[in-house]
């Protein structure tokens, strides 16, 4: 009887000691479940995706570029969790420091040929997450060719030159430094002789309803009367400081064995050409058959054709510190007959005036086509409006392919 008596105490005590596991186990299981519930209710924040728009220009649809002129868009981009980048084409354009949410930029883009360029701005999150605008289509017309100088910048620094030597070319002379946007140099001179004129680069279009090609800034020219008695002159020399391409020179029209005509060129040098007319000095009085030349004729040109314009390749240094012909290769010569209208001057002839001194001709000064790096323009050379407040103006000087 006491022997069956403990069977039942143990047979209770290890049921009572099961009860309290599942008991265990199941508070345990309840206790968990209660704190699992209270983290799956615990609320998620998601940020909401960055955002970008263009809003300049407002319409989107039909847009033009000139190639080689900067074309501005105004970006507008927020992100709630914080911006880090604005890209464009995969190419970054902004990036911003920790905590900035929101912002509106402008940006410039730089078409480089002609044709359909489509652009495509994403902006991303300190998340790393990216919202990319519509396809922009932009339509890049104008392409300049091989650009040697725009003239659309501002001048830089002016230095005046109290004296050179020989004293042939004139005493006085001012260089200024201003920048380009070109294939061949950043920055540039053009120098004065004589102060025979005034000159500005960077100057406001003077045609504001201008074709597409023709807009953008420019350099103004306004002629001065020369010491030496020749009216209208105006020697602009540039130097670009650094060598045009031989072949690309050597690709230009070249000087025939006669030295009265041109070999066709591969390639043309080309400059845009505006005349501002005035009453004082109506363009119609320096021109046309009925011209009087009287005691300063137009030195190797032909008023009856227009109104012309000199280009010179030229050895700047050689060319600017010795006799006309030295450091010259070649020398072309074209007229324009109307005022008041952009024109684009392609240089295919011949400067026969001074062919004797162009390489080719057999003249030991003349520059070879390895070592070109300035130009020479002269405009209206001798027409006698050497006092004249008619401006000219010029952009994007150029060599261009044969068509």
């Amino acid at each position: 009887m006491e022997m069956e008596q403990t069977r039942n105490t143990m047979k209770m005590r290890k049921f009572t000691e099961y009860c309290s596991g599942i008991t265990l186990a199941l508070i345990l299981g309840f206790a968990m479940t209660i704190v699992s519930c209270g983290e799956d209710d615990e609320p998620i924040v998601v940020l909401a995706a960055p955002t970008i728009e263009i809003s300049s220009p407002a319409d989107l649809s039909g847009l033009q570029a000139l190639v080689a002129s900067p074309f501005s868009f105004t970006i507008a981009v927020a992100a709630e969790a914080g911006l880090s980048s604005v890209s464009l084409n995969g190419d970054n354009i902004k990036t911003y420091s920790q905590g900035v949410a929101e912002d509106s930029f402008s940006h410039e883009y730089t078409p480089t040929e002609n044709g359909s360029i489509n652009l495509i701005f994403v902006v991303e999150d300190a998340e790393g997450t990216t919202t990319e605008s519509a396809t922009v289509v932009l339509e890049a017309v104008g392409d300049p060719g091989f650009l040697l100088a725009d003239f659309a910048a501002d001048d830089g620094s002016s230095v005046t030159l109290s004296t050179i030597d020989p004293t042939h070319w004139d005493a006085d002379r001012t260089i200024t430094t201003f920048d380009v946007n070109g294939n061949l140099t950043s920055s540039a001179t053009f120098e004065n002789v004589n102060n025979q004129f005034t000159i500005e680069t960077g100057i406001t279009n003077p045609d504001a309803s201008a074709d597409l090609a023709y807009q953008g800034n420019a350099m103004k020219v306004v002629k001065q009367p020369a010491a030496w008695g020749a009216g209208g002159w105006s020697h602009i020399m540039l130097d670009f400081g650094t060598t045009i391409d031989q072949a690309t020179v050597e690709a230009l029209p070249q000087m025939n064995e006669t030295m009265d005509d041109l070999t066709a060129g591969t390639m043309y040098v080309e400059i845009d050409v505006y005349y501002a007319d005035s009453e004082d000095l109506p363009f119609a009085t320096l021109v046309g058959e009925n011209v009087t030349l009287g005691d300063n004729p137009a030195f190797g040109s032909d008023k009856t054709r227009g109104y012309s314009f000199f280009l010179m390749l030229t050895k700047h240094d050689a060319h600017r510190l010795n006799p006309d012909g030295a450091g010259m290769f070649m020398g072309y010569e074209e007229y324009i007959t109307e005022p008041n209208k952009w024109i684009t001057l392609r240089f295919d002839e011949l400067y026969v005036e001074s062919a004797g001194n162009f390489f080719g001709s057999g003249n030991e000064n003349a520059a070879t086509s390895d070592v070109i790096d300035g130009v020479k323009i002269v405009a209206g050379g001798g027409y006698g409006d050497g006092q004249s407040g008619n401006a000219i103006y010029f952009r994007n000087l150029r060599i261009v392919d044969a068509e």
